[in-house]
């Protein structure tokens, strides 16, 4: 499964978790993780495609807004 970096805000240097997805999640589409015995919603808001350097695979990226 392919690892996806998750960001909050599009101007962060850093992601605010990396996925493992079975599927990328679309814009508009929900995703949860388990965060000390409760779940955080978050809106997929964008999604996108990064290459850190040249001859290196894309990465797949979302932005997402918290919504619990």
């Amino acid at each position: 499964m392919p690892l996806v970096d998750v960001f909050e805000d599009e101007n962060a240097d850093r992601p605010l978790f990396v996925g493992e997805f079975s599927f990328l999640p679309r814009a508009g589409e929900y995703i949860a993780t388990e965060a000390g015995g409760y779940f955080r919603h978050y809106n997929v808001v964008e999604v996108w495609y990064r290459q850190e350097g040249e001859g290196q695979p894309f990465r797949a990226c979302l932005r997402v807004r918290l919504d619990d």
